[in-house]
């Protein structure tokens, strides 16, 4: 299935073995939102450092309210292993929607994390595929020019 410009570019992103279990969601995740008159997206994918630092800025020092907990090289989406999802009705994104609820039932039974789980910070658009790497293995490799998924 291909999907729309967004997500294709998002889903590109990732690790390629990320990449299928992205696609596997969202075939499930389309299908469910257009029973629900919804349209889904993959809106964020593998991000930089310095893009995760960004979104860390964001209601501590800079404008807007706190999205994330994670600083750059903390964050999955710095490892290609975590996107984040929107929902939009009507050509509108949904920040709040109980829609997120369907998604992350739908990620978890293909064995993904869904960030709507979390007890720190609720994340209900996120979700990544688990690698069984620390963080600092994960940064590691990534350093090495090693793949995490070795």
């Amino acid at each position: 299935m291909i999907f729309d410009e967004r997500t294709e570019y998002n889903i590109a992103t990732l690790h390629p073995k990320v990449q299928m279990k992205a696609r596997d969601f969202m075939e499930l995740a389309v299908q469910q939102m257009e029973r629900d008159g919804a349209v889904v997206k993959i809106i964020s994918g593998n991000r930089s450092y310095s893009e995760q630092d960004a979104l860390y800025a964001q209601g501590r020092t800079k404008p807007g309210r706190i999205v994330t907990n994670a600083r750059g090289g903390y964050s999955n989406h710095n490892f290609g292993t975590a996107w984040d999802v929107g929902i939009f009705k009507n050509g509108k994104y949904l920040d709040d929607s109980p829609l997120y609820q369907k998604l992350g039932v739908i990620g978890q039974s293909l064995g993904l994390e869904w960030g709507g789980a979390w007890k720190s910070i609720q994340d209900e658009p996120h979700f990544e595929m688990k690698t069984g790497l620390t963080m600092a293995e994960k940064r590691s490799r990534l350093a090495s020019g090693k793949d995490i998924f070795e």
